[in-house]
């Protein structure tokens, strides 16, 4: 006979798991016809993009690109150093056994090392080492008891959690094709030399079954200018899209990450050589949840039947949350830069930095690398400039996250260089994020039904000794019995607090 119950579902999201695959992506850069000769390279700098990815059980097709800034010296008597900013295609595979068509995945790429080297005058050959952050999650429906209505014969254990039942999960791109013009005083642009590019100031505003998200896109340019001046400037690009929700209540809570996935920049010399077109792609994936908090059954026994279930073990998320923390380092470099050169750009690789968990403390060690690029002030001549930067910082883990699921990783870095002679001071801060994810093995069954069993076989009454683990509950459904009737019978003050070893009787 089937065992009513009153249920509840809860659209949860099961723990993530997070992977990573490193791979060598070979290409060969050509210089086209309408450019001179390289005659040697200065600085290399490469952004991978990630376009689409194609999901068959266990392997992941990626299809991105490669956008490349290359400075080299030409062999041109006019202008001695030029810019190359190129895009090129590339397709890998991904082999993960883990993965199978149902899971929701987000990948990130990028950049971890380089290799570059210039065959001839019209061809850079490279090698980018690429890492593949991959996000696995997958949610689904877990039917949980919240009580046992009329049936005073099962016992039953109750507990109460928060949960964060998922309403929607939406994911979608952001995209435009826009004109920015520099600044009135900036200097003119003759050709891009190097182009980087951050997601910043995001928010979001709900508005009854939409919601709208903001950023801006941080440009950061280096080119040459008018006289052949090395020239830098930082252009901001405004974002925003309208998201069309149906399940959204005043309760609700919002979970928003964004990717970049695609970033052109290009003079557009129609209008004039002060205006940039931008052409971006930025891919939000965006989950709709409802913090509850839910009592519901999470052990039960019949003291006069054996009763028949499928039970589907799942280890879910309750909740998840990010915390932001800062590694601040300042240092002074002395006798650096050559005489006479001033800095025109730099930027800091954090690749090699990495967080992990030691004991009971966060842990960021590695290498990163400040990379410079210096310009000779009497020929105009530039080169680049690579220092490594020691990282070695911890921090204590914070005791509510210890027996939780912790992901970690550098979001952002913000960088200050000044020289002073041959002299630089860094001041640099790496923001690591931190993600906090609780998580709960619980219990989905569908129907229960049930069956006669033979009491003769469970004695009347019976001693037991504590054992390590043992709590009342677990003694009371081992005898068929009640947790009130043990507590009476021994009279127990307290009946979360058994020792090991003391003797309990029980009586049917």
């Amino acid at each position: 006979m089937s065992i009513s119950t009153n249920n509840m579902k809860l659209n949860l999201n099961k723990c993530k798991a997070i992977e990573k695959d490193e791979k060598w992506i070979e290409q060969d850069i050509i210089v086209p016809d309408s450019m001179p000769d390289a005659i040697k390279i200065i600085n290399i700098s490469s952004i991978p993009y990630i376009n689409d990815i194609e999901v068959n059980n266990g392997r992941i097709k990626v299809v991105g690109k490669i956008n490349y800034s290359v400075i080299y010296r030409a062999n041109d008597d006019e202008m001695s150093v030029r810019g190359l900013n190129v895009s090129y295609p590339y397709t890998t595979n991904i082999e993960k056994n883990n993965i199978n068509n149902k899971d929701d995945i987000v990948i990130d790429c990028r950049l971890k090392n380089i290799i570059y080297s210039l065959p001839n005058e019209r061809k850079v050959a490279i090698k980018n080492e690429l890492v593949f952050d991959i996000d696995i999650t997958e949610s689904m429906d877990v039917d949980i008891i919240k009580e046992f209505p009329n049936d005073n014969d099962i016992e039953y254990n109750k507990c109460k959690k928060c949960f964060n039942n998922i309403k929607e999960k939406k994911r979608s791109l952001i995209t435009s094709s826009e004109d920015v013009m520099l600044k009135k005083e900036s200097p003119a642009i003759y050709e891009i030399l190097k182009v980087k590019c951050k997601i910043k100031d995001t928010e979001f505003k709900e508005s009854y079954n939409k919601i709208m998200l903001k950023g801006v896109l941080e440009i950061n340019l280096l080119y040459l200018g008018e006289g052949k001046n090395i020239c830098s400037e930082t252009i901001e690009v405004p974002f925003s899209s309208m998201v069309e929700l149906s399940n959204i209540t005043d309760k609700c809570k919002y979970d928003i990450k964004y990717n970049m996935r695609d970033l052109n920049v290009r003079i557009n010399p129609d209008i004039d050589q002060k205006t940039l077109n931008v052409d971006y792609k930025i891919e939000n994936n965006l989950t709709v949840f409802e913090p509850e908090e839910v009592e519901y059954v999470d052990d039960f026994y019949s003291r006069t039947r054996d009763l028949k279930y499928d039970m589907k073990d799942i280890n879910v998320a309750t909740d998840s949350f990010d915390i932001e923390r800062e590694i601040s380092i300042n240092d002074t470099i002395s006798d650096i830069i050559p005489e006479n050169s001033r800095i025109v750009e730099y930027s800091l690789d954090t690749s090699s930095v990495m967080p992990m968990l030691a004991d009971d403390n966060i842990k960021v060690e590695g290498v990163a690398k400040l990379n410079l690029i210096l310009q000779n002030k009497e020929n105009n001549e530039l080169e680049s400039k690579s220092i490594d930067i020691m990282v070695n910082q911890e921090f204590p883990l914070e005791e509510s996250w210890k027996n939780s699921n912790i992901h970690m990783k550098v979001d952002d870095v913000r960088l200050n260089v000044i020289q002073s002679g041959n002299n630089v001071d860094i001041k640099i801060t790496i923001y690591l994020k931190i993600n906090v994810e609780n998580a709960l093995n619980i219990s989905s069954i569908a129907t229960i039904d049930d069956a006669p069993i033979n009491l003769k076989d469970i004695s009347s009454i019976n001693i037991y000794i504590v054992k390590p683990g043992d709590s009342i509950w677990k003694i009371a459904k081992k005898y068929k019995t009640s947790m009130d009737n043990i507590i009476k019978i021994n009279k127990l003050e307290n009946p979360n607090l058994i020792d090991v070893g003391q003797k309990i009787l029980v009586i049917r």
